[in-house]
């Protein structure tokens, strides 16, 4: 009997580190195929790049607005205005949908839409480009118009910055103050 391995080696005829890789294979192939499949469902579940999808310049149309501040891409993607926040058509109670437009919800669905739908828009992403809904968090553009800052200036949204996204915080601020002190929109309301 051999001492080092314990007769081990004569009674498999093999030596201990062969028959711990001969049983170690298995689970090695297997977690390999766990983790492959988990990355390639990971890799099928993410949309386009975003960077991909826009490039500078590049133009959209919008098919519809769905409120002051989303709207809805011709290929389906919906994009949610970053920088601000407008008040809401309809609302979440108890698990249903209830359509209890916020004051000025109106306003801003409709100025929006006025700005937006059926044309073509440039939308500008910041650092972080999706929400925990996995809409498109981006800056939209008609032409040289800033649509985000549109519907602030007009008092029919407020700011929200989320950081990291502060490319345009300043501005949004600025005409923010301004139609406060002006008392547009929501600010006319006491």
């Amino acid at each position: 009997m051999d001492q080092k391995t314990g007769g081990l080696q004569e009674k498999t005829g093999l030596r201990p580190s062969l028959r711990f890789r001969e049983r170690s294979i298995p689970l090695v192939l297997l977690g390999t195929v766990l983790f492959l499949s988990g990355a390639l469902s990971e890799s099928k579940a993410q949309p386009r790049t975003d960077a991909q999808a826009l490039d500078p310049g590049k133009l959209i149309a919008v098919k519809r607005v769905i409120d002051g501040d989303t709207i809805e891409l011709a290929d389906g993607e919906r994009v949610r205005y970053l920088g601000i926040d407008a008040p809401e058509l309809r609302r979440k109670i108890r698990g249903r949908w209830v359509e209890r437009a916020e004051p000025f919800a109106t306003e801003a669905f409709e100025l929006n839409r006025r700005l937006v739908e059926g044309r073509a828009v440039r939308l500008e992403l910041d650092r972080e480009s999706r929400d925990r809904y996995h809409r498109l968090l981006a800056y939209v553009f008609v032409g040289d118009r800033l649509v985000n800052a549109e519907l602030i200036a007009a008092g029919y949204a407020v700011v929200r910055i989320h950081p990291p996204n502060l490319r345009y915080a300043d501005l949004l601020m600025k005409l923010q103050a301004e139609a406060r002190a002006h008392q547009r929109g929501l600010w006319a309301v006491h």
